[in-house]
Parts: structure tokens; sequence; C-alpha cells
């Protein structure tokens, strides 16, 4: 290991202490508890330190955010690893994403659904400014397509419309849920089925 790499790997250790003390701190007091100072005499560094690796307390929302996307997207890769179908392929691994959303502290507290915890500024993280959240997962979702070597009847650039629509549903539904995990799945699959159907003719 390298000088380089032996001090990315100390400081990625750092970043990981500070953002688990963050969401310790989420599932015992909620959001609103949250300070860069309780962050910082919990790991044992200075303020400053926890500033530096993670900014603002908005920038520590957004952090939070795309490691727990992170967890998301393993989900996705597991359920759509294997699939012979692309459409039973993105059917389950929507139905994991929505289940674990179900189960996320963070995704709850972010939607608001924890009691007293609705943070019009951390729901925008999940809406209006998901541009980051939904980039990142729909190029998971389309390397896990080009894994699985499905035969597609779409252009590259249709693929790519495909997949963002299909991200942003299952954000739609994980930040505004009205059905259960797997009948939001479906009907998912059902509206790609049907694109898929057009595209061939």
């Amino acid at each position: 290991m390298t000088v380089t790499t032996f001090r990315a790997s100390v400081q990625g250790q750092l970043r990981d202490r500070l953002l688990d003390s963050a969401q310790a701190q989420i599932e015992k007091r909620g959001w609103s508890s949250v300070t860069m100072s309780r962050i910082a005499d919990e790991v044992g560094v200075s303020r400053q330190t926890v500033h530096n690796e993670l900014g603002t307390k908005r920038q520590l929302a957004e952090h939070l955010a795309m490691r727990e996307l992170a967890r998301f997207l393993e989900v996705v890769r597991d359920r759509m690893a294997g699939q012979a179908d692309v459409v039973d392929a993105v059917v389950a691994a929507c139905e994991g994403a929505l289940e674990l959303g179900e189960r996320s502290l963070l995704v709850r507290t972010i939607v608001g659904s924890v009691p007293g915890e609705h943070d019009p500024d951390l729901l925008a993280i999940l809406t209006v400014e998901s541009g980051e959240i939904i980039e990142t997962a729909s190029a998971a979702v389309k390397q896990c397509i080009a894994d699985g070597a499905f035969d597609l009847p779409l252009t590259d650039a249709e693929v790519d419309v495909a997949v963002e629509s299909v991200v942003r549903l299952v954000l739609s539904a994980i930040t505004r849920p009205s059905k259960p995990p797997a009948e939001a799945a479906a009907d998912i699959g059902w509206i790609l089925r049907l694109a898929l159907r057009g595209a061939r003719g």
C-alpha cells in the first residue's frame, strides 16, 4: 500500500466514523439534534475537522443520503443478477429498493414519516435536488442491464430515458408511498413492458 493509498484509507475511515456518529444521533434523538459539535465530541476530533470532512449540515445530509443510496444499489445489483428477463430483473430490483426504503430510518426521517422529524430541506435532497441520486442510481441500473446482456429493442438513448424514468418512479414511491412495495414494483414493471412492447412494434 502506497502512502497516498494509506492516507485515503485513513481519511475514508474517519469520514465513515463521522457519518456513523451522525446516523446514531438521528436514531437516538432525530435530525434536529444533529450538530457538528456533537459529532466532533463523539468521534474525538475537532469541530473544524468535521467541517473539513463533511462541510455544512446540509452537506452532511447529502453525504448520508449518498451513503444510504449505496446500500440501495447493493440490493438492486443483487436482485437484478441472474435474471433472464429484463422486466423481471427491474421489478425485483424495484421491490427490493422499496422494501429497504420502508426499513431505512434515514429515508423515513428525510421524508418525514418519523413523527416530528419532517424537514423540507432534507426532503429536497430526495425530490427537487435529487439530480446526483438519480444520476448515480441510473448509471448503476444501466450497468446491471449491460452485465445481464439483455436483448432490448431500444437505442442507447432510449435505454437512458427508460432507466431514468424507472429510477424516478422508484424515488417517488419511496418519498410518497401509496402501495406496498410488491404492488408498486409490479406497476413499474407493467409500464416498462408496455414501453418495450411498443418499441418492438
